[in-house]
């Protein structure tokens, strides 16, 4: 039997489990930070003492962040946020190009990429570009087959995320790279979801772009990094100052790069024992939710990040799912945080084919190296009694569940 939990709306304990969504700071990458707040707060680009400690800084981050993507410093760019990464490589990669080839050509990606690179996607065929999708199989793959029609003989650059974020399945981006340079297009990878949680090596993956964001694995929000391969053409992002090899220009966020390479290596440091261990926790609370509440299942299926999980629960609206849990004290999504606002199904899940009767149920759990059984064993209780209060208003139809 399952753990029994009573609950009432004055329930004050709270479990965090959308941390692909955003996670909590940690302490190391705090502690990194702070200096750079108060005592060494000085511009980077400034002769004196003050600031020539910040260029340090940023520095050092450079060459740690270098060091554990298998990149050179100067292949590493700091940015904002994995939606400015995504948006750089992509709309910089494919107008350099047009520039350099006096015309405009074929961007590919696939129909479950994150808004970043869809809607960087639309921006660019609203520009003149040629776009073209690959489809997902059922169980969250990029179709291979696809993704090669997609790309023809004339793309310039393709796009396919390592981890997807709802689902988290991972790609095979090492050969759908091949495919893409093959056929003589750039490749860029969307790592957001990926990096700190698994290995992410840009020579063993074969990228010539990958983007970054720091808040996905303890960082604080509003940082993160682009990698671009030597040689490989694109424009810089805003113009302004030198900054970042005069490719974008404005002062350094240096107390966030900071703390994000702090955070990075501490996440890839311990990534072996956190993923193992996170991963025992998240096949707990999958096999556990599917052998306790009925009409549920899985959206996604292995090999996947070790703290995603996505489930269906069948005619039970997600929406108010997640409501009653944060209610009972358990963070949960209905999507990804960029798009679950918008109060339509997942556009991963229906990319992948599923019928409404699971894309309008599912809810994406997501655990960190914070994640305890307890919260296991209480979202289990909270997950069960929720389901239970909303059956009587389920649209029931589990013919195509």
């Amino acid at each position: 039997m399952g753990t029994q939990v009573r609950i009432t709306k004055t329930e004050k304990r709270r479990v965090y489990l959308d941390n692909a969504a955003t996670t909590c700071v940690s302490d190391t990458a705090f502690e990194a930070m702070k200096p750079f707040l108060r005592g060494s707060f000085g511009n980077p680009s400034a002769l004196y003492a003050e600031a020539r400690e910040a260029r340090a800084a940023v520095e050092r981050a450079r060459e740690e962040i270098a060091s554990l993507i298998g990149a050179a410093p100067h292949e590493v760019y700091f940015t904002s946020c994995g939606t400015e990464s995504d948006n750089w490589a992509i709309k910089g990669s494919m107008r350099a190009q047009a520039k350099a080839k006096g015309r405009k050509g074929r961007f590919v990606t696939s129909a479950f990429e994150h808004p970043a690179v869809l809607n960087s996607a639309q921006a660019l065929a609203g520009e003149g570009f040629d776009v073209a999708y690959a489809n997902v199989t059922d169980d969250g793959m990029v179709d291979e087959a696809s993704f090669a029609q997609a790309l023809g003989n004339g793309a310039d650059l393709a796009s396919i995320m390592l981890a997807n974020n709802e689902v988290g399945t991972i790609q095979p981006i090492a050969r759908l790279g091949e495919i893409a340079h093959g056929a003589g297009a750039r490749f860029h990878c969307d790592a957001v979801q990926a990096f700190a949680h698994i290995p992410v090596n840009v020579d063993d993956l074969g990228v010539d772009y990958l983007s970054v964001s720091g808040h996905k694995f303890h960082a604080p929000k509003g940082v993160g990094f682009l990698y671009v391969r030597e040689g490989t053409p694109l424009e810089p992002f805003m113009n302004g100052g030198h900054q970042e090899g005069a490719m974008r220009g404005g002062t350094e966020n240096v107390a966030g790069i900071v703390a994000m390479a702090a955070a990075a290596r501490e996440a890839c440091e311990n990534m072996a024992s956190d993923a193992a261990r996170i991963a025992a926790l998240r096949d707990e609370l999958e096999c556990r939710i599917l052998a306790e509440i009925a009409n549920t299942c899985v959206n996604g299926t292995a090999p996947r990040v070790p703290g995603t999980l996505n489930v269906s629960f069948a005619g039970i609206d997600s929406a108010s799912l997640v409501e009653l849990l944060d209610e009972r004290g358990v963070c949960a999504a209905g999507g990804s945080a960029c798009s679950s606002h918008e109060g339509e199904p997942s556009h991963v899940l229906v990319a992948m084919g599923l019928p409404s009767e699971r894309t309008q149920s599912a809810l994406r759990f997501s655990l960190s190296n914070e994640t305890t059984q307890d919260d296991i064993d209480y979202t289990v209780g909270v997950l069960k009694a929720c389901s239970e209060q909303l059956q009587p208003f389920a649209l029931l139809d589990l013919s195509s569940f």
